[in-house]
């Protein structure tokens, strides 16, 4: 586990966005998305449902 993993999982969920958590990180939407895949995959369970459609 990565404090950069923990850190793209908790903007994530702040902003419920990818591409906005990566924004406000200075990081790439896919590298926000690899820090929680890889972040997933070290506790084995899904962590966000991931949706297209916005509320």
């Amino acid at each position: 586990m990565d404090i950069r993993q923990l850190e793209a999982y908790v903007y994530t969920v702040k902003y419920r966005s990818f591409s906005l958590a990566a924004q406000k990180l200075y990081l790439s939407q896919p590298t926000v998305s690899a820090h929680i895949c890889n972040l997933e995959k070290e506790l084995h369970t899904q962590l966000l449902k991931r949706t297209t459609k916005t509320r």
